[in-house]
């Protein structure tokens, strides 16, 4: 079972990439957290989905750990 988190915090358009028919990311959508990563300055940071119905997703984002809850 996937880890889950909920986004605290908007996120610059350079740190996602919407996929067709998605949307920007949105404070309080549930990501599924994929790979964890380290950030350029050091910070822990996580590949993270929106998923939708069906098996698409609604955007990609890479987000730091501390924007998450």
């Amino acid at each position: 079972m996937p880890n889950h988190a909920k986004l605290l915090a908007e996120l610059p358009s350079d740190r996602y990439r919407v996929l067709q028919g998605g949307r920007a990311p949105r404070i309080g959508d549930v990501l599924v957290l994929d790979q964890g990563f380290t950030g350029e300055d050091g910070s822990p940071m996580v590949l993270a989905y929106v998923p939708r119905v069906g098996s698409d997703c609604l955007y990609e984002a890479e987000v730091y750990e501390s924007e998450l809850e």
